[in-house]
């Protein structure tokens, strides 16, 4: 398996912000007994420390967090370390997705990129909140789910995993809108930009000649 072996289950009272990571044995959010450390921190001190334990405050629930119960490391433009292999998936529904997807993801990671100025100036309260359509991560999730699972895989770790980076960058974009300070907005807005560009570099492993042009980076 690509990502740590282990599955999920809801600790509903228990909140990042409040508590440190859960100690041996305990439950993951999607229901499955491990026996090592669960935290929404805990694999990636960059992760956003405002998702709540339970994984209730994201765009897709079933991430790599919700089945392993903890985070990704973020992934260098163009590496092929992490995952360690791709699910295969028919290049005929990749270049499908791609052409229906593909445009609105790149829109919206412009406007995720963007939002840098508003950091910079300090009037990240004037950030649009990260369910507005403008961050196109809802159609992220859909090229995801036709480029790293098919019928005959369902859904796979590499999908979980693709989920947990989407998710890192909604919640980013909400932490940066809420930031008590520039400091903090500009260490959101950084783990925004690395999160986009780990989606975007799983996304690039499947884009062969057959499917179309790599997407850029950030």
């Amino acid at each position: 398996s690509s990502v740590p072996p282990g599955g999920g289950a809801p600790a509903a009272l228990i909140t990042a912000v409040s508590t440190p990571p859960a100690q041996a044995s305990t439950f993951t959010p999607g229901g499955t007994l491990v026996d090592r450390d669960v935290g929404v921190q805990v694999g990636n001190p960059e992760a956003s420390a405002s998702r709540q334990f339970d994984n209730s405050n994201v765009l897709f629930d079933k991430d790599q967090y919700f089945k392993f119960g903890q985070a990704a490391p973020w992934i260098e433009p163009d590496s092929t370390e992490y995952p360690k292999t791709m699910p295969f998936v028919m290049s005929q529904q990749r270049y499908d997705s791609l052409k229906k997807y593909g445009s609105r993801v790149m829109a919206g990671m412009g406007a995720i990129q963007a939002l840098k100025d508003q950091v910079a100036s300090g009037t990240t309260s004037g950030i649009a909140d990260a369910s507005d359509g403008q961050y196109a991560l809802r159609p992220m999730g859909l090229l995801a789910n036709n480029f790293l699972a098919s019928e005959n895989t369902g859904a796979t770790n590499e999908l979980y995993l693709a989920r947990w980076y989407i998710n890192e960058m909604y919640l980013a974009i909400n932490d940066m809108k809420a930031a008590s300070s520039k400091d903090a907005a500009t260490a959101s807005y950084k783990s925004a930009i690395k999160a986009a560009n780990s989606y975007l570099t799983m996304l690039n492993r499947q884009i062969t000649s057959k499917v179309g042009d790599k997407l850029p980076y950030l």
